[in-house]
């Protein structure tokens, strides 16, 4: 008996190891907040925790950091951004030290968790753009989704006794 049910709760107990991502991705914060909020009242939200994610659009590596533009996108229940999903505005996530670009190429989705400490003001083509900027405590980059591709039978409604054909035989 006591066989039996460890057979039975050992896939149970193995399913929940399998998550790579880390919890500060996975859960949300207590009490959520977006971009856009940060733009319109930064005062309010420094040092508060953000979980935040969208589309890479451009790595910088200045001497002591590395900050990533990123373009917000709303986020999926497991904190992945949502491929079409609503814009949030930009921010920046800042790594600390070094990291490589070709770890953060362009047009990947990337989520980042970590707390707000600054909005800084850049240019997006001539226009001044507020920035809030997260430290990055946590951080995933999303694997690029594979192609699908579908095998259609040229022969499928060519089999003999079509649509009488027991197809479940």
């Amino acid at each position: 008996m006591i066989r039996i049910a460890l057979f039975l709760l050992l896939p149970l107990l193995l399913a929940g190891c399998a998550t790579p991502l880390p919890s500060a991705i996975f859960e949300p914060p207590a009490r959520p907040f977006s971009v856009r909020d940060v733009q319109k009242n930064p005062g309010a939200h420094l040092s508060k925790e953000a979980r935040w994610g969208g589309e890479i659009l451009e790595v910088h590596n200045p001497k002591d950091h590395t900050d990533v533009l990123v373009l917000g996108r709303s986020l999926k229940k497991n904190g992945r951004p949502e491929d079409n999903g609503v814009v949030d505005g930009r921010f920046i996530a800042r790594f600390s030290g070094f990291v490589d670009p070709g770890q953060l190429p362009e047009g990947r989705l990337l989520t980042v968790s970590g707390p707000v400490i600054a909005v800084e003001t850049h240019k997006v083509g001539d226009y001044p753009y507020r920035y809030p900027v997260v430290q990055v405590v946590a951080w995933h980059l999303w694997p690029k989704p594979e192609p699908r591709y579908y095998y259609r039978d040229p022969w499928w409604p060519y089999y003999p006794g079509y649509p009488w054909y027991p197809h479940w035989w």
